[in-house]
């Protein structure tokens, strides 16, 4: 699964948004049907943004995470973290979601957001910290370019096309 793009959307007053046709129809085939409910995982993300993970991607990860040895504290600590406030959500037959109102103020959303797809996932932001986010200093932009894609010990180095 390959999303790419921008979405922004609107929120009514009891937190329910509408995906975009052009994001579900990147989601490809209904797997429950057609006509069926589109089912997701949303939790908190990283720098205080929602995730929204398609069903089959929550399941994909989540059997990696549950070979994660209990024992660690390190590794209980990210579980934790990980699965705080983790929903199933699923459209409703207008295509839309409900996020429940601590995962809202935790994002800061409130009248709009902006749906951001990256690769297999869906980051919802509001639109201030969307804006923060998308103004980053070219130059910084080029140094985390060449950190991970630049090779070496921590890079990806090349990608061949």
């Amino acid at each position: 699964m390959q999303l790419i793009g921008e979405y922004p959307v609107a929120l009514d007053d009891k937190g329910r948004m509408r995906l975009p046709t052009a994001l579900l129809r990147q989601l490809g085939e209904n797997p429950n049907g057609e006509g069926a409910a589109y089912e997701f995982v949303v939790n908190r993300g990283f720098e205080k943004c929602l995730t929204l993970y398609p069903k089959p991607v929550w399941d994909a990860i989540a059997a990696k995470l549950s070979r994660l040895n209990r024992f660690n504290d390190r590794n209980r600590a990210f579980l934790r973290s990980f699965y705080l406030g983790a929903y199933p959500i699923a459209t409703d037959s207008a295509d839309r979601i409900l996020l429940q109102k601590h995962l809202m103020d935790y994002a800061g959303l409130a009248k709009s957001a902006v749906l951001v797809a990256m690769d297999d996932r869906i980051e919802i932001w509001s639109p201030e910290a969307h804006a923060d986010v998308a103004a980053m200093d070219s130059n910084i932009f080029a140094d985390l370019a060449n950190d991970v894609m630049g090779g070496g010990m921590e890079g990806v180095g090349d990608i061949e096309m």
